[in-house]
């Protein structure tokens, strides 16, 4: 307990908080989104086991957000954000049943401060191709859910082991901090004690669960211009101690880049994840880049994305091509068709198709 409050009085001190300034009020906005989806899948034969049997699906995806915000007398201004799922059944990435993130925030001149439940600062200032896509996301978007990969550890996603895991382990309590915006120029840093604990006492773990501990993100961003051509550039890590004297400890890291001008977007991306939480003496590496290009129009919004990466000697690749349009305030329809590779190492067994989703956003 001694060190939490250390812990919290520094960061507290960073941002410049008066705790005995008077508040002026507080500001509650509820917002949210809903996203109907029709998905058909092709794929090879020997894959359509169990709930990828079914080539056409309908799915429907709903979150209530709930934002609250205040300002004290000295500038500072702090508040707290809950992002509850909404769906008549468990979320399909594990995200919890009642809320997906909940965690208070606190923001002055000396950066900001996030206290909770919520993604690391090496997820929120990652910068690849999928940063640029449109449709559910491009390579990071909703195809998985209707591509059997039979259980092999594929990544497919251009992320860092926390995000990659996802539900708890991606949004695992912790505190992280920001620095303000310098001439382009962030930094941010963040602190998980136990990526298996989320919420409430009553969800905390062992030391010994199988988990990761004392798990730090970190990122540094710059947004800029030059010459007209937009720039956004990032470099995050993160770095944990597996509770398994098995698992080998996490050491990942990604750097991405988009260029952008009128309308146009570039995109890409390596990351390297060396042998993080794989078993000890496998010498099993997992790496992957991206790629990607789009054009926005006024409501209209089009790209193309790739990733190729290999884990554990597992290769997957896939390409997505997507297209949205504001059609009105908050209403977003979309469409998305994914074109997959997946190669299980020292096996003849792999799985290769097509995924052609379309569906509609109301964000309100």
């Amino acid at each position: 307990m001694r060190k939490v409050f250390l812990y919290t009085t520094v960061l507290a001190g960073l941002c410049g908080v008066a705790i005995k300034a008077e508040a002026r009020g507080l500001d509650v906005i509820v917002g949210g989104e809903i996203n109907f989806q029709a998905g058909y899948a092709d794929q090879k034969s020997a894959f359509k086991t169990g709930q990828y049997t079914r080539e056409t699906k309908f799915a429907n995806d709903t979150e209530v957000h709930v934002n609250v915000e205040g300002q004290v007398d000295n500038g500072v201004r702090y508040g707290a954000v809950i992002e509850m799922e909404a769906d008549v059944n468990a979320d399909a990435r594990n995200e919890g049943l009642n809320a997906d993130k909940t965690y208070i925030w606190l923001e002055s001149a000396g950066g900001r401060i996030e206290l909770g439940n919520n993604e690391g600062a090496e997820a929120a200032m990652a910068v690849n191709a999928a940063t640029i896509a449109r449709g559910t996301g491009g390579i990071d978007g909703d195809d998985e859910f209707y591509i059997n990969l039979g259980g092999t550890p594929f990544l497919i996603h251009p992320d860092l082991p926390a995000a990659d895991i996802g539900g708890i382990a991606e949004d695992a309590t912790k505190v992280t901090y920001y620095t303000p915006d310098m001439n382009g120029v962030q930094m941010g840093i963040s602190y998980t004690p136990d990526q298996g604990d989320g919420g409430t006492a009553s969800g905390f773990t062992g030391n010994n669960s199988g988990d990761t501990q004392h798990v730090i993100g970190v990122g540094a961003s710059y947004t800029g211009e030059y010459e007209g051509i937009g720039i956004k550039t990032s470099v995050v890590g993160e770095f944990g101690k597996s509770e398994s004297a098995l698992m080998e400890d996490t050491n990942a890291w990604q750097a991405g880049i988009v260029l952008s001008n009128q309308g146009f977007s570039l995109a890409g991306s390596y990351g390297d994840w060396g042998e993080s939480g794989t078993l000890v003496g496998l010498n099993n590496s997992t790496d992957f880049w991206t790629l990607g290009a789009a054009y926005e129009s006024g409501p209209v919004g089009v790209s193309a994305t790739y990733i190729s990466s290999e884990r554990e000697k597992n290769k997957y690749s896939n390409l997505v091509v997507g297209a949205d349009m504001q059609l009105a305030p908050g209403l977003t329809p979309y469409m998305e068709a994914s074109f997959f590779d997946a190669d299980q190492a020292s096996t003849t067994v792999d799985n290769s198709g097509t995924v052609l989703m379309m569906g509609s956003y109301i964000n309100f």
